[in-house]
C-alpha cells in the first residue's frame, strides 16, 4: 500500500497505534496492557539487583505520574512488589512476583509474534538498518 510522503514521526505514531491496539488485544487474556507489559519486560531484562521507579522512568522514557500508575496497577494485580529501599526510604525497589514469571513466556511469545508480523517481508539487512535508524531517532529526541 503506497502512501503519500508523510513526516517520519507521523508514520511512527501510526505504527505505534496499530501495534499497541493489537498487542493489547493479545495480552488481554493475561490481564495486562502493552504498557504494563513494557514495565514487566524492563524488569525481566534488568541486570540490576535493585530497580527503582526512577530506573523504569529512564529506561522506558516515561514520566513519573505514568510510571506511578503503571506500578500501582501491576502491584494491585499481583505482578510486582514495591518494597521500601533499605538505605533511602523515599525510594521503592520494584520486584517481580511468581505471577509475573508465570506469564513471562506467554507475554514474550505474543510480542515476538507481533514483531514477526510487523517485520514481515523485510530482509535481515533491512531490519538491521531500520533498527539502527529507529535507535538513532530515539537517541536524538530522548532527554539527556
Amino acid at each position: 500500500m503506497e502512501r503519500r510522503n508523510q513526516p517520519v514521526g507521523f508514520i511512527i505514531k501510526q505504527i505505534n497505534n496499530v501495534y499497541e491496539k493489537d498487542l493489547n488485544e493479545k495480552l488481554k487474556t493475561l490481564g495486562i496492557t502493552s504498557s504494563q507489559c513494557a514495565v514487566l519486560d524492563f524488569l525481566f531484562h534488568s541486570n540490576q539487583d535493585e530497580v527503582s521507579q526512577r530506573d523504569i522512568e529512564k529506561g522506558l522514557s516515561l514520566k513519573n505520574p505514568t510510571v506511578t500508575g503503571l506500578l500501582k496497577r501491576l502491584d494491585e494485580k499481583g505482578f510486582i512488589l514495591c518494597v521500601p529501599n533499605k538505605t533511602d526510604k523515599r525510594k521503592n525497589n520494584i520486584y517481580l512476583t511468581e505471577k509475573a514469571f508465570d506469564v513471562q513466556k506467554r507475554m514474550e511469545t505474543d510480542r515476538k509474534k507481533m514483531d514477526k508480523e510487523l517485520t514481515r517481508g523485510m530482509t535481515k539487512k533491512e531490519l538491521q538498518s531500520t533498527l539502527k535508524g529507529l535507535n538513532k531517532m530515539l537517541y536524538n529526541i530522548q532527554d539527556p
